[in-house]
């Protein structure tokens, strides 16, 4: 089986060591004079030539040069050749700093398929290259870029695909179930965030029909999704204990397993359940001595979802900053919240505020019980 390419979530595979931009001019010239214009031995230097104008900033001519290499390595390999996943991740990145969002939406698709889309047989690098997928896919969300109801269910359900293929595998390691079902709990989370004010909007609206109009029972998608929204809680809890019976002994793990569960319990609004999930934190924690780890995941107020379900990376520009007081209270509500920022942001900041009195936190815990707290925060306001 030929070995497959590295995937990296964060830096693509450098395509050589750097090479004067002319030079590469000419090199370029001399090979498609003797081979021609989709002769193999252009890929190189067009690669190379692609990340030397990304490092400058090029970006729109960096993707000129990433897809011509790319269409060298397709004729000459094929559609799927795994060659061409260094330069495909580099244009990836291209067009993410270009924010052309939908052309990116199209790579990752591609991406995807190269690396098997989510089939058997499963190894690292495609599960590695499958949770890149599903994270780009909640961020698609995030950013609209169309369709999210159903692009939301289908992730859930590739996700739970993959889930389930790796938890009734005996011989696949831990890691795995870990990262994908922490994958799918991001998911859950963004189907509380965005499928319920929707079923909540087509349940009014179908309230209020006329005689004859269309049921909402008639509509395939309506009912995925409140019937998604409806077991969701479940589904989150039984991801978090199934994962529990497969981490072994690890105390710090099954405390950092039962920080998730209480962290769901709070947000699907089971506070009793919570409440027992994060008193088994602070007992594993201090059977352990890690009384440090304790003080850090309970020692004061965390906005949640603290798996980062709703974090998006941040553009490149200064982003304004703000320093925030508020206080948070023993059911994680926040309350009395006072901002101080700019002059000149007066509107940001209002939407700032609002969304913060919107946050749900898990509370300070201190010897079984929720305390309440007086937070101080520094923010950066997105645009």
């Amino acid at each position: 089986m030929r070995a497959e390419p590295g995937v990296d979530s964060g830096v693509a595979a450098q395509s050589g060591p750097a090479i004067d931009r002319d030079k590469l001019q000419r090199l370029l010239e001399e090979r498609e004079l003797v081979g021609g214009p989709y002769a193999d031995t252009l890929t190189e230097p067009l690669a190379q030539l692609g990340d030397q104008l990304f490092a400058v900033g090029d970006y729109p001519a960096a993707v000129i040069a990433y897809r011509r290499a790319l269409h060298v390595l397709r004729i000459n390999d094929g559609l799927y050749s795994e060659r061409q996943v260094p330069v495909l991740r580099q244009l990836i990145l291209a067009f993410r700093a270009t924010q052309d969002w939908q052309t990116l939406d199209g790579r990752y698709e591609y991406f995807f398929r190269v690396y098997g889309r989510g089939q058997p047989p499963y190894t690292e690098l495609r599960l590695r290259a499958a949770l890149e997928y599903l994270r780009w896919q909640r961020e698609a969300v995030q950013l609209k870029l169309g369709g999210e109801p159903r692009r939301l269910l289908d992730l859930v359900s590739l996700n739970g695909d993959l889930l389930k293929a790796t938890m009734n595998d005996s011989q696949a390691p831990y890691a795995w179930k870990k990262g994908l079902a922490q994958s799918q709990m991001e998911n859950l989370y963004l189907v509380m965030d965005v499928i319920e004010p929707l079923v909540r909007q087509a349940e009014f609206s179908n309230s209020r029909d006329i005689f004859g109009a269309q049921p909402l029972s008639a509509d395939l998608d309506q009912q995925r999704m409140s019937g998604l929204l409806r077991t969701a809680p479940a589904k989150g809890r039984q991801i978090v204990q199934a994962l529990q019976l497969a981490a072994g002994d690890d105390t710090v793990e099954i405390a950092a397993l039962n920080l998730a569960l209480g962290d769901w319990h709070h947000w699907t609004g089971n506070r009793y359940r919570a409440a027992e999930a994060y008193t088994r934190v602070e007992q594993n924690l201090r059977e352990a001595g890690e009384t440090a780890l304790l003080k850090q995941w309970l020692g004061a107020p965390v906005a949640l979802p603290a798996n980062n379900a709703f974090v998006r990376p941040l553009p490149d520009e200064d982003l304004v900053r703000v320093n925030a007081l508020f206080d948070v209270s023993r059911q994680g509500r926040v309350s009395n919240v006072r901002v101080e920022a700019p002059d000149d942001k007066s509107s940001s900041t209002s939407r700032f505020r609002r969304r913060l009195n919107a946050t749900l936190f898990r509370p300070q815990w201190e010897g079984g019980e929720p305390v309440e707290s007086r937070v101080e925060r520094e923010y950066k306001l997105l645009p």
